[in-house]
């Protein structure tokens, strides 16, 4: 699978083509080419190949996970921290992968209802993150949080990220909030530019059941997962986020460990093999 108008994307397919043609008992399907589907591909294949950066994944995490499909991404975007496979490394890393030597991460996702008049307008899951915020107009938001049914703060701010561990390093990092090892068992509250500066990031359980309460009456606030779909919410929408009971599997090098990618990726260091 690839973002869409991929440049350069037949070149590529006819790499994994000639590494998996060496292994007979493996073949190749493409999302869109010769009839196949990306539901054939979900319901068929072993394991899932992104060719694009980290939005690409996140468009099929959900599908991927509720499937339980393994995703190698090689990354072809900018930071990439889901899609740590450089493209220049595609011959080494397939190989890894028929022969079974990628390391598989299990990546906890988080699950969202939203609420109308105690009616479900929405039910979805999501790796990274939900955020809400506000439309074109530069106005504050108000919302009440909720945590467990105890009221912790009346917000208001130009919107909040509740974020997943793996989303710690997404849009929640931008805001302020801190980076967190993606096997933590937690959720991420991040205030976007809030009113009331005492307002600050929050780390909560993932067990625990976060409730937020629209309260802006006059123009439309916005949730969207994962940076993917959005839905217009107004006075009254409630928005629940728990835990979800589907985990999703990222593929890795066994030379690649997770703080290796926040190094090279931060510029925390100017080796990425340096190591004691």
């Amino acid at each position: 699978m690839a973002k869409p108008d991929l440049s350069g994307f037949d070149k590529i397919i006819k790499t994994v083509e000639r590494c998996v043609k060496a292994y007979h008992k493996f073949s190749v399907m493409v999302e869109n080419r010769n009839g196949i589907s990306r539901k054939d591909i979900m319901s068929t294949a072993d394991a899932i190949i992104v060719f694009g950066g980290d939005g690409t994944l996140l468009h099929i995490a959900e599908e991927a996970a509720v499937n339980k499909k393994p995703i190698l991404g090689i990354n072809l975007g900018t930071l990439g921290f889901l899609t740590e496979a450089p493209l220049k490394y595609l011959d080494e890393v397939l190989v890894n992968l028929i022969e079974g030597n990628l390391i598989e991460d299990n990546r906890l996702l988080l699950q969202a209802r939203i609420y109308k008049n105690n009616k479900t307008i929405k039910k979805t899951n999501f790796l990274n993150d939900v955020v809400i915020n506000k439309g074109t107009l530069a106005k504050i938001i108000n919302l009440d949080l909720y945590i467990d049914k105890i009221l912790v703060s009346n917000l208001r701010a130009d919107g909040l990220i509740l974020s997943s561990p793996t989303g710690s390093t997404a849009y929640s990092l931008s805001a302020g909030g801190p980076i967190v090892s993606p096997t933590l068992p937690l959720v991420i509250i991040t205030p976007i530019c809030p009113h009331t500066l005492s307002n600050r990031p929050l780390v909560v359980s993932h067990n625990s059941k976060i409730k937020i309460k629209i309260d802006s009456s006059t123009y439309p606030v916005f949730a969207t997962f994962d940076g993917n779909e959005s839905l217009e919410m107004e006075r009254g929408f409630e928005l629940v986020v728990s835990k979800s009971s589907h985990k999703l599997s990222l593929l890795r090098s066994p030379n690649t460990e997770y703080f290796d990618v926040l190094k090279e990726k931060l510029m925390w260091s100017n080796n990425k093999y340096d190591r004691k």
